[in-house]
């Protein structure tokens, strides 16, 4: 009922805590960085047949694929990503 009056404008806003609010702030980054490394670690273990394909293909033709990350990669740059946005002195950041 609060939340709903405070959207139509009939009641003030409730006043978060500033550290409430830095709380939630974490467990929304914590959540998305934990998302993004899932989807990446499910991606490495179960590949796409058609990035296979290509990459046969290219090397069929003897040419070169051209120069993206590739699966581990990837999942490893989400992980430093993640590592260096909450810190090192965090256990995600170790």
């Amino acid at each position: 009922l609060q939340f709903t009056e405070e959207k139509l404008g009939q009641a003030e806003k409730t006043e978060l805590d500033a550290h409430l609010e830095n709380l939630l702030s974490k467990a929304e980054c914590t959540k998305l960085w934990t998302e993004k490394i899932m989807k990446q670690t499910e991606v490495l273990l179960q590949p796409n047949p058609n990035a296979r394909i290509e990459e046969f293909v290219y090397e069929k033709l003897d040419r070169k694929a051209p120069s993206r990350m590739n699966n581990p990669e990837l999942l490893g740059q989400y992980m430093i990503d993640a590592g260096n946005e909450f810190g090192p002195g965090t256990a995600y950041g170790k």
